[in-house]
């Protein structure tokens, strides 16, 4: 486990914990763990270690407290990553979950009694993390299990696989083999169980009639509404609005005047939510300007995802609209011209995206997509001349590690 992966746990115990709970729950550990032979003499810095690890968990997974396959998985967390044997490990989890539930930790779910439902939002959890340490830091239970949780959703191209967690074999199959149906009729049905979940966890049983499969597809429409920029779009549904605030989704849009109802706009997690069926349905060939005024996720989505796209589009997009548009997006715009056309990413069309880049870190942006295609003498030229003239560090330093790799 990474140290940011610890600072990230810490940061959350005392983010989600007042003084007084974590104390407590502190104070349940020190007397459930000093019962266990391997504990009782173990460093302190071992023990606040686990301590921090088992915190996280129940924090983490406060809806899902009474499933029975996480305390199993719990218990395998503990055994794999802390060793500790399995009767200690099952005796902490069952004690420690009790402790949580007198202590209100745990929230009432009605589903979050199903293990079944406990292992999809583990396989949407470990389809939506960038790297394992996000996964790690977002289900809490530990290397071990993560990675089998990794096995089973890369299993999601190859169902006729059953190579599971052994205790669930049969329940893993299924809902790999259902989650894998799904995205093959719906891309981003993936994003749709993340919705259904981000609404459970923030509003409970409340959120029962918003997270019916029927519902979901509406509720997207709405969604990607607003985002377009029909901010009053859920104003005739004022519950599942204010769901969806509570689940960190949408916001309240303070610019609005108070003379009008109060109107929506899209959270970072909304758009998040929301940018592959924007990219998937995305109709763009030739005119820039719709693309420059939508947020930053879907532009780098439909960038990255979008059968439509064309060369033309993207360098018209590029060199006009250089400034306007985030490091980031300009970076995949270069990679997604890449390899549409590489030969048509040229010495000249790079000197011209360089000269009208205003600030450093889009023309180190510019470098860092470089990297994915093939030098020519005219990109080796153009990238060593922002080397030799550039007054920023940080641009010198990404077209220095661009020359470096093309010419190892």
């Amino acid at each position: 486990m990474s140290w940011s992966v610890i600072d990230h746990k810490m940061q959350s115990l005392r983010s989600g914990f007042n003084d007084w709970e974590l104390k407590t729950l502190e104070r349940e550990f020190t007397q459930i763990s000093s019962r266990l032979s391997k504990l009782k003499n173990a460093p302190s810095s071992l023990r606040g270690l686990l301590f921090v690890d088992v915190a996280y968990a129940l924090l983490r997974h406060r809806d899902w407290l009474k499933t029975p396959v996480f305390s199993g998985l719990f218990v395998e967390f503990l055994q794999l990553d802390h060793n500790l044997p399995r009767t200690d490990a099952e005796f902490l989890v069952s004690e420690m979950i009790d402790a949580s539930i007198l202590l209100g930790v745990g929230r009432s779910r009605t589903i979050c009694d199903d293990d079944r439902e406990f292992l999809t939002w583990a396989y949407v959890c470990a389809a939506s993390a960038a790297d394992d340490n996000e996964l790690e830091a977002e289900l809490g239970l530990g290397s071990a299990v993560l990675k089998k949780l990794r096995d089973g959703f890369k299993a999601l191209e190859r169902v006729d696989t059953h190579t599971f967690v052994p205790e669930y074999d049969s329940m893993l199959a299924a809902i790999v083999i259902e989650l894998s149906q799904e995205c093959k009729l719906t891309p981003w049905a993936m994003d749709h169980h993340r919705l259904r979940y981000a609404l459970l966890a923030a509003v409970g049983d409340e959120a029962q009639p918003f997270i019916l499969e029927e519902s979901i597809p509406a509720i997207f429409a709405g969604l990607i509404a607003i985002g377009l920029g029909e901010k009053h779009a859920l104003l005739d549904r004022p519950s599942l609005a204010e769901a969806l605030v509570a689940a960190s989704i949408l916001s309240q849009d303070v610019s609005m005047r108070k003379s009008k109802p109060s109107g929506h706009i899209l959270t970072d997690f909304g758009a998040k939510l929301t940018a592959h069926q924007v990219a998937e349905e995305a109709c763009l060939t030739s005119l820039a300007l719709p693309f420059r005024k939508m947020n930053g996720r879907w532009q780098e989505s439909i960038v990255r995802r979008s059968k439509n796209i064309t060369f033309n589009f993207l360098s018209s997009l590029a060199v006009d609209g250089m400034n306007q548009l985030s490091p980031e997006v300009i970076e995949s715009v270069i990679v997604r011209m890449i390899v549409l056309d590489g030969s048509g990413v040229t010495g000249d069309l790079i000197r011209t995206l360089l000269d009208n880049a205003k600030m450093a870190w889009h023309k180190a942006a510019i470098m860092r997509a470089l990297r994915t295609g093939k030098p020519s003498q005219e990109l080796l030229d153009a990238v060593a001349s922002e080397l030799s003239s550039s007054i920023s560090p940080g641009v010198r330093l990404a077209a220095g590690a661009l020359l470096d790799a093309w010419t190892d």
